[in-house]
């Protein structure tokens, strides 16, 4: 077992937001406020900040002449439901202390005695001691290539839809045929756009789109169970007769994020020499085979000539 050194999401971002302030000259420092006073307890209302006020700090928000007043258990509820019902009661312009709503808690007064130092920041009106900072910003951060990071692209050029039952008897030398002629581009089994289907490939008087996975002269059978669209709700009496989605792959491209943008503009597929010879099989999304795209009766399918380990069949 590696001794790995334990990371508190919490405690890091409190630093790390620490560090940055201090980096940016803010009027910020990390300490225990040794001190009696009274103070009221604030909160970002989703919890990714809250912290400490100094309630004598407060006063001259709300007005000059309460200012230099005593501290009254009435006045303080008031400025309690001051700081809870005004929209943006204190301006607070560090992104880290974003807030819609603040959540007010009970006046305490005596000396605040944290698991931690606090971060006491100057905001322009008052100091906010922060207990927990969970929101930190990089300004400087360095900015993404997106000619540097690349992602594999799957052009899928249809699909069939059958179950489990059906699969395990397909062997090398079968014709799938394509039933759903819908071309897509797909990473890591997720489509990311439609494309255009290649004009090479539609079959003249007859390019249509079929429910289901139809193979009876194919040594494939369709399955007793209907498989209807994937969002339908079946009855499932067995494992064979769980469904199972057939995607064929015409080709596949590493590209970077600028060319993924342009694919999913242009939305049209650049086909490889002989392309058609080695199409992919990919089975609920793994890949299973591979086989040569042919036509069938004015249709597409694919002739298999590899499944799962070799040029064998598997079953």
């Amino acid at each position: 077992m590696f001794g790995l050194r334990k990371v508190n999401g919490n405690t890091h971002s409190f630093e790390t937001t620490f560090q940055n302030w201090k980096e940016k000259g803010e009027d910020v420092a990390l300490l225990m406020p040794e001190f009696s006073a009274k103070w009221l307890p604030i909160a970002e209302e989703s919890g990714s900040w809250s912290g400490w006020v100094l309630l004598r700090e407060l006063f001259p928000l709300i007005s000059a002449e309460l200012a230099g007043m005593a501290l009254m258990p009435e006045t303080e509820r008031l400025i309690g439901e001051w700081l809870s019902l005004s929209s943006i009661p204190l301006n607070l312009k560090y992104p880290e202390l974003k807030y819609n709503r603040l959540c007010v808690g009970k006046v305490f007064d005596g000396v605040l005695s944290p698991a931690q130092p606090l971060i006491r920041i100057w905001t322009g009106e008052l100091n906010i001691w922060l207990d927990k900072v969970t929101v930190c910003q990089y300004e400087n951060a360095p900015t993404l290539d997106k000619k540097s990071l690349y992602w594999p692209i799957h052009f899928v050029i249809g699909f069939s839809k059958t179950c489990y039952r059906t699969i395990v008897d397909i062997e090398v030398g079968d014709v799938l045929l394509i039933s759903n002629n819908f071309a897509y581009a797909v990473i890591y089994n997720t489509k990311i756009c439609d494309l255009i289907y290649p004009e090479e490939l539609k079959m003249v008087d007859h390019f249509e789109y079929e429910e289901d996975f139809e193979t009876d002269d194919f040594d494939i059978k369709k399955s007793e169970i209907e498989i209807n669209d994937e969002n339908d709700y079946q009855q499932i009496n067995s494992f064979e007769d769980l469904p199972v989605k057939i995607e064929f792959v015409l080709g596949k491209k590493i590209m970077n994020l600028y060319e993924i943008d342009d694919l999913c503009a242009k939305r049209i597929i650049s086909l490889l020499p002989e392309a058609e010879k080695n199409i992919e099989i990919r089975v609920n999304g793994a890949l299973t085979g591979y086989g040569e795209l042919v036509e069938v009766d004015d249709k597409l399918g694919v002739e298999i000539h590899s499944w799962l380990s070799g040029n064998n069949n598997v079953k």
